[in-house]
C-alpha cells in the first residue's frame, strides 16, 4: 500500500525497491516517467519517440511489467538472486529495465561509469574489470557499443573474463515478452552497490541496503517538502547516486513525474536543461556546481527565448563544492527568465550515506557566511566578518550554508583529530550518522571499520558549524599547507574558472613537496582550447592575479593543458590525487587508447554491428 502525506502525496511503506515499484504500479496512477532524446537501441518493440525531444512515456504500471521481463530475461541468462549485476549502460529505458529487473529478480544491481569516448580507454577498461572482480559480477548488462568495448576488456584483463562473459544487451531486456514474479527480499538486504571513483588501486564497493536507500529518499521528499504538484527533471547521469537515488528512485518512491533527460545532451548543449524545465513546468531539479556554472557561460538569451523557469521551487546544488559566486551568478543571469534566488537549495551528502546528509529550510534564499581568511586558515577557527560581499578574497572567505541534518533519524556532528566533538566555529572533520548509512564496503571490513567509528561515518570532509547550520569547506587529504596557511583546492580552482578562455570546472589545484622550502608548492593544472602563445601567457597571468585575490597565495606551477586533460569522477568532481599523480609522471595528455586496444574495438565494433542489424530487421518483421 501507499500512504497519503500532508502534502496530499502517497509515499511509499514498501521496505525494498521492487516492492516500492510494485506498489505504485498498482496504486493511484497519473505520474510516469519520460525519457527524452532516446537512442535507437534504447526503443521496446511496439513502441515510438514522440515529439520534438524524441521522447518515450512509462507509467509506472508499465516500469513494472517491463521489470518483471527483465527480471525473466536474467533468470534465463544464470541471474539468481543475491548475484550482482554490473550495469555498463547510458541513461535511459534499457537502464531502467536492467535496474528494476534486477529488483524483481532479488539480484542487486551495480551500475558503472560507462566509457564514453576514446580517452583513456585503457584505464576505463581496467577499472571495470576491477568492479567485476571486485563484486564477483555474475552477467554484464550493456548496449551494442558497448559490448563490443567488454569484448576488448575480457581479452585484456583475464582476472575479470568470467564476470565479463555474460554480456546481456540492454534492448533484450525491453523486447523480452515472458515475465516473472517478485522474488521477496528484506529490507536488510543490498538495494545496489554503488562504486566510489576509485581513481588508484581498487575502488571501494558502498553496500547500501533497501532500509537505507527508502530511509534517504524519505528525508529528501520531506525535507525538500515535496508536493502534489511537483514535476522533477534531471539530465543527471543514472550510474551515479544524485541520478539514481535523487531522482529517479525518488520519484517512483514519491509518484513524482520525471523527465529525464540524457547527461550528454546537457553537456553539449546546457540550454536544453533549461527548455525541459520550461516546456515541462518543471519544479525539482539537482545538478553539481558547475552545470550552473556551465549555464551561466554558455546560454545566450537567443538560445532561451520564452523559456519561464518560474515553476522552478527546488534547485538542488550538491556532489561537489558549491562556489557562492556561482549560486549568484544563476540567480543573478536566470531572474529574468523567471528564476527565483530562494528556489536554490545547497546540499550536502556521500555515497556512503546514501545520498544526502544535510539540507537547508527549503524557500529560504542562500545563507552565506563570512569569515577571518587568514585566521581560518591558520587557527581554524571561523570568525564572522561583517560584509556584504559575495566573493572570497585574500583577507575574507565566503562559504555557504548547507542546512542541517537530514530529517528523521539522521545526524551531524564536527570533531577534532582525536574524535572529540568541537565547538560552533572551529573547523574539524564532519561525521553523520542514522538510517541512511550504508551497510559497509563489499568485502572490505578493515576499510569498513576504518570508515564507521562507534556509529558515525568519518566522511574525510573538513568544515564547521554556525548558528546550528553546516559550512564546508573542503577535504581533509586535498589541503594544501603553504606558508602556514591551510589552503583549500576549490578555492583556488574557482578564482581560475574566471578566467576567459579557462574551461569551467576543468581545473585541478594540489601541492607537492617542495624539500629545499620544507613547504608545499601549489600546482595548478587548467584545460584550455587556446592555442595562441599570447593568449595563452595572458591567461596564465590573469590566472595568477586572480588566485592572488582570491586566497592571498600564487600558484608556484600553471600548466595549461588541452580539454579531456583533468580526470573527474562520474559526479564532476575533480580527481586531484590522480591529476597530481599524473603531474608528477609527466602525463598530461588526454589518454588515448593502446593501438591493439583500437584494433581490437575496431574488430569487435564490426561484428556487433551485423548482429545488431540482424536482430533489428526480426524485430521489424515480427511486428509487421
Amino acid at each position: 500500500m501507499v500512504v497519503q502525506t500532508s502534502s496530499g502525496l502517497h509515499y511509499t511503506t514498501a521496505t525494498t525497491l521492487g516492492g516500492m515499484l510494485e506498489q505504485r504500479a498498482g496504486g493511484p496512477q497519473g505520474a510516469d516517467m519520460r525519457f527524452l532524446f532516446v537512442r535507437e537501441d534504447d526503443v521496446p518493440a511496439g513502441m515510438q519517440v514522440e515529439g520534438e525531444d524524441e521522447s518515450l512515456v512509462f507509467t509506472f504500471s508499465e516500469i513494472y511489467t517491463i521489470a518483471r521481463r527483465a527480471a525473466a530475461h536474467l533468470r534465463e541468462r544464470g541471474v539468481l538472486p543475491g548475484d550482482r549485476v554490473l550495469l555498463i549502460l547510458p541513461t535511459g529505458p534499457s537502464f531502467m529495465a536492467a535496474f528494476y529487473g534486477c529488483q524483481v529478480l532479488g539480484a542487486i544491481p551495480v551500475p558503472v561509469v560507462p566509457p564514453f569516448s576514446l580517452a583513456r580507454m585503457d584505464e576505463h577498461l581496467a577499472r571495470i574489470a576491477r568492479i567485476a572482480r571486485i563484486c564477483e559480477a555474475k552477467a554484464t548488462v550493456a548496449n551494442d557499443q558497448l559490448a563490443a568495448v567488454l569484448s576488448v576488456a575480457r581479452k585484456k584483463h583475464r582476472d575479470a573474463r568470467q564476470a565479463l562473459s555474460n554480456v546481456v544487451l540492454g534492448r533484450d531486456l525491453l523486447n523480452e515478452t515472458s515475465e516473472v514474479e517478485m522474488v521477496r527480499v528484506e529490507g536488510s538486504d543490498p538495494g545496489f552497490i554503488q562504486f566510489t571513483s576509485g581513481s588508484t588501486g581498487d575502488p571501494k564497493g558502498v553496500v547500501l541496503p533497501h532500509a537505507s536507500l527508502l530511509a534517504n529518499i524519505r528525508a529528501i521528499g520531506e525535507g525538500a517538502e515535496f508536493r502534489e504538484t511537483d514535476i522533477a527533471v534531471s539530465w543527471l547521469p543514472l550510474f551515479h547516486d544524485m541520478g539514481l537515488i535523487g531522482h529517479f528512485l525518488a520519484s517512483v518512491a514519491w509518484g513524482l513525474p520525471l523527465i529525464k533527460m540524457p547527461p550528454e545532451k546537457f553537456v553539449r548543449r546546457p540550454k536544453e536543461w533549461l527548455k525541459a524545465m520550461s516546456r515541462y513546468k518543471g519544479t525539482a531539479s539537482a545538478a553539481p556546481n558547475f552545470a550552473y556554472s556551465l549555464c551561466v557561460k554558455k546560454v545566450r538569451d537567443k538560445d532561451i527565448e520564452g523559456v519561464d523557469l518560474s515553476s522552478w521551487r527546488v534547485a538542488i546544488c550538491g556532489a561537489e563544492p558549491i562556489n557562492p559566486t556561482t549560486v549568484e551568478a544563476f540567480a543573478n543571469r536566470f531572474a529574468e527568465f523567471g528564476f527565483k534566488r530562494e528556489a536554490f537549495y545547497p546540499v550536502y551528502g556521500m555515497a556512503e550515506f546514501s545520498l544526502a546528509a544535510s539540507f537547508p529550510p527549503p524557500g529560504r534564499a542562500p545563507h552565506y557566511d563570512r569569515i577571518d581568511r587568514r585566521r581560518f586558515e591558520s587557527k581554524g577557527i571561523a570568525d564572522a566578518v561583517e560584509s556584504d560581499a559575495m566573493e572570497s578574497t585574500a583577507d575574507m572567505l565566503v562559504s555557504i550554508s548547507v542546512g542541517q541534518a537530514m530529517p528523521g533519524d539522521h545526524g551531524l556532528r564536527i570533531v577534532d583529530a582525536k574524535g572529540s566533538e568541537v565547538s560552533d566555529r572551529r573547523e574539524g572533520e564532519i561525521e553523520v550518522r542514522g538510517a541512511s548509512l550504508m551497510e559497509g564496503y563489499y568485502k572490505a571490513p578493515l576499510k569498513t571499520a576504518d570508515a564507521i567509528r562507534n556509529g558515525w561515518l568519518r566522511t574525510g570532509d573538513r568544515g564547521y558549524f554556525a548558528e546550528g547550520e553546516l559550512y564546508v569547506t573542503g577535504r581533509t587529504k586535498e589541503m594544501i599547507i603553504k606558508g602556514g596557511k591551510n589552503l583549500y583546492p576549490q578555492d583556488i580552482e574557482a578564482a581560475a574558472a574566471k578566467i576567459d578562455g579557462v574551461r569551467v570546472g576543468c581545473s585541478a589545484a594540489f601541492g607537492i613537496s617542495n624539500a629545499q622550502r620544507g613547504t608545499e608548492d601549489v600546482v595548478l593544472i587548467c584545460e584550455t582550447r587556446a592555442e595562441d602563445d599570447g593568449d595563452r601567457s595572458r591567461i596564465k597571468a590573469e590566472i595568477r592575479t586572480s588566485v592572488l585575490r582570491a586566497v592571498g597565495a600564487t600558484p608556484d606551477v600553471i600548466v595549461l593543458v588541452s580539454p579531456g586533460t583533468v580526470p573527474k569522477t562520474s559526479s564532476g568532481k575533480i580527481q586531484r590525487d590522480l591529476m597530481r599523480k599524473r603531474y608528477l609522471t609527466g602525463d598530461l595528455r588526454p589518454g588515448r587508447p593502446s593501438l591493439f586496444t583500437l584494433v581490437r574495438l575496431k574488430v569487435a565494433t564490426t561484428v556487433q554491428g551485423v548482429r545488431s542489424r540482424g536482430l533489428r530487421t526480426l524485430l521489424r518483421r515480427r511486428d509487421s
